[in-house]
């Protein structure tokens, strides 16, 4: 094992045990000239740039979060142009409350285009970022990310319903897309996976990830808020080492504070038996 030696898990512990929590809050904020719903209240961007719209609202967003959950994922489909400065005043803010930070990004490219990607996350602050594996370098990658100190969560089982033709129809080596994914992640000590909870993923699809990928892997986990994912079914069968991102259902409600409240209680009922 290189020098990086797990720093990853290490860091989502940390924030999981300081702030009692498994959840991940998503962070996508999509503006008025995007779409008609699920959009930043019109106030932040009242006599402002969209930039410094969107940075005011994510200030005010993580105040309200960070008390209950233990760490931020940016989408970088909606906040990349807002440049390099304001991703690292992003990530010293998120790191500022005892967070970790991950850009979900999917980034999957040759080895070359994904060194100048880590470099750049890295320069920017981030923990982790997200990864698609299709480009087959799965083992190139997670070194490279390593060495720039970054943690990387691959796809593993999305639950988008097309992505059962790749990842569990889809057969590699005699292999489910998903079990040769999972097997590929803990021979070269991945740090993360993207596995889904609703649609074509089942109790024992997430049994079988964690089995193949071991229990050092963070499984994070979309699909729990307003998708509706099954928390016994996640919670109960994806390990200790368990990361349940919630996006819209928290930063587009009437009260974020109350809505992370409860999210957080749910979570922490069911890991605890309670």
């Amino acid at each position: 094992m290189n020098s990086y030696d797990r720093d990853f898990l290490k860091k989502y512990q940390k924030a999981r045990d300081e702030k009692d929590s498994i959840l991940c809050a998503g962070f996508d904020p999509a503006i008025p000239q995007q779409r008609e719903k699920n959009i930043i209240p019109e106030n932040y961007l009242k006599n402002k740039s969209v930039e410094e719209g969107i940075l005011a609202f994510f200030e005010d967003f993580l105040e309200k979060v960070q008390e209950h959950c233990c760490a931020i994922k940016p989408n970088n489909q909606y906040i990349f142009h807002l440049g390099i400065d304001a991703y690292k005043k992003i990530n010293s803010l998120i790191h500022k409350q005892g967070l970790i930070s991950i850009l979900d990004v999917k980034i999957g490219d040759i080895g070359s285009t994904n060194d100048s990607g880590f470099y750049w996350m890295k320069e920017m602050g981030f923990d982790a970022a997200t990864f698609s594996p299709f480009a087959g370098n799965i083992s190139e990658a997670l070194n490279s990310a390593h060495n720039f100190g970054l943690g990387l969560i691959t796809l593993t089982l999305m639950s988008n319903p097309d992505a059962i033709y790749f990842m569990k129809n889809a057969t590699i080596e005699d292999k489910k897309g998903y079990e040769f994914i999972s097997e590929q992640l803990k021979k070269h000590q991945g740090d993360g996976m993207v596995v889904g909870a609703t649609g074509h993923v089942t109790t024992k699809d997430i049994q079988s990830i964690r089995l193949l990928a071991g229990d050092e892997i963070v499984m994070l986990v979309p699909g729990i808020g307003s998708q509706q994912g099954d928390l016994n079914k996640v919670i109960l069968n994806g390990g200790e080492n368990i990361l349940l991102n919630v996006g819209r259902a928290i930063m587009y409600s009437q009260n974020i504070l109350d809505s992370v409240k409860k999210y957080n209680k749910q979570f922490n009922e069911v890991r605890k038996g309670k």
